[in-house]
């Protein structure tokens, strides 16, 4: 037995009196923040949550837990294929327990629920660098600051052509419609149902991590839209992390009005429009004269590459289709160094991903970390070569092929709690 195993015990939660502890642990590491609360909320009423989401040690001796994070069931779409995603939540070790290894063996164990259930990716919003020895890298736009000063936007409105209030149940239908909205215009995006959008507008709006959703309606009836502005975040700015994406100019009008007012109740003296630069309001408020925003990235890991490509694989046959090569039938290799993998094409269509063996002439060579962000969409390979010199295509052929493949997107994860 390990000098660890000797002293902790690496276990998932077991009963309610975990939702209870862990709070005490998260309010602990986190104050004076009130993670603690966010915490037992997610442990009580995030959906499709399991008590064995959370992973946790606990402190033999005490009996106390002492460090833990939480897996959250995501839905993500990527350009209409559902997929499978874990988010790692609420991570935190009490200080004198830090450095012993801990999180280490946790991640061993939230690795084997990766695998066993299947989890296509898993996302982190996580500290820079620490998640990297857990094979997390930055691979989607997260937290962007398009900062709109007061100058820039209406003092008043000629007429006040929209009411606004505070979204509640009854709107589900609506947001879950102006969610697909959104979806069409990103290659990565979110798939929120109605327990999902049930949970943010009741229980998480409980906690001071929760949203106001408010819905702007014209007053004869006309066009309606929503935007978010969350309780909590970085920045002294107002922030608004979601609008529709089909609003209309009249209607961004008379909400950016409505915002600079809130801004001006709530002692805000900007407003931030946490959006991708190139969502329909992001361009619109650059145009504007708002600078274009430099976000932060999501760290994603994809746990088991080979299935991922086979999972892809209508995205992949898609793309090969709208390509010089709809009728492709030979093999692509991607060659990790330490492993490869050949995706062999039969007539345009993916037959199958298996380990590679023996020559291939479609050889693209790159080492893992900077798969996901290839992958995804994040950054295409002559980009990430800038970076990483190793990465190369065996020829101009197979670059037109990884290009086709893995083209650069425009994606963006909008929360689900």
């Amino acid at each position: 037995m390990s000098a660890l195993d000797e002293k902790y015990t690496i276990r998932r939660a077991e009963s309610d009196d975990d939702g209870q502890r862990l709070n005490e642990l998260f309010s602990a590491v986190f104050h004076p923040s009130d993670v603690g609360t966010l915490a037992e909320t997610i442990f009580r009423h995030f959906p499709r949550m399991k008590r064995e989401y959370w992973f946790i040690a606990e402190e033999k001796e005490t009996q106390t837990i002492v460090s833990g994070f939480s897996l959250l069931p995501w839905t993500l779409e990527l350009e209409g294929l559902e997929l499978k995603v874990a988010e790692m939540g609420i991570v935190g070790t009490l200080e004198e327990h830090r450095k012993r290894g801990l999180m280490k063996r946790l991640n061993q164990e939230f690795d084997r629920t990766l695998a066993g259930e299947e989890f296509d990716l898993s996302i982190i919003q996580g500290i820079p660098g620490f998640y990297h020895q857990f094979g997390f890298h930055y691979s989607i736009p997260l937290e962007n600051h398009i900062n709109i000063p007061f100058h820039l936007l209406p003092d008043e409105l000629e007429e006040e052509s929209y009411t606004f209030r505070l979204a509640n149940v009854e709107d589900i239908p609506f947001l879950i419609e102006e969610d697909s909205a959104y979806r069409k215009s990103f290659s990565l995006s979110s798939l929120r149902d109605e327990a999902v959008w049930r949970y943010m507008l009741t229980e998480s709006g409980q906690t001071e991590y929760g949203s106001e959703f408010w819905i702007g309606e014209r007053k004869d009836g006309g066009e309606r839209f929503y935007c978010r502005i969350p309780k909590d975040g970085f920045g002294n700015g107002l922030i608004v992390s979601e609008i529709s994406e089909d609003i209309g100019h009249d209607a961004l009008n008379h909400l950016f009005f409505f915002c600079k007012q809130k801004a001006l109740e709530r002692d805000k003296p900007y407003i931030r429009l946490n959006l991708h630069n190139e969502s329909t309001v992001g361009k619109i408020a650059i145009a504007m004269g708002a600078p274009e925003g430099k976000p932060y990235a999501w760290q994603i890991k994809i746990p088991d590459k080979a299935r991922y490509l086979k999972k892809i694989a209508p995205v992949l046959e898609k793309r090969m289709a709208q390509s010089p090569f709809p009728l492709f039938s030979e093999a692509i290799r991607l060659d990790f160094f330490r492993s490869s993998i050949d995706l062999t094409w039969e007539k345009g269509k993916l037959a199958s991903v298996e380990p590679g063996e023996g020559d291939c002439p479609n050889t693209f060579s790159m080492t893992e970390e900077w798969f996901s962000a290839l992958a995804l969409g994040h950054r295409s390979w002559r980009e990430l070569r800038h970076i990483q010199p190793s990465i190369f295509p065996s020829s101009e052929k197979t670059a037109l092929l990884i290009e086709t493949l893995f083209p650069t997107c425009k994606s963006w994860i909008h929360e689900q709690y």
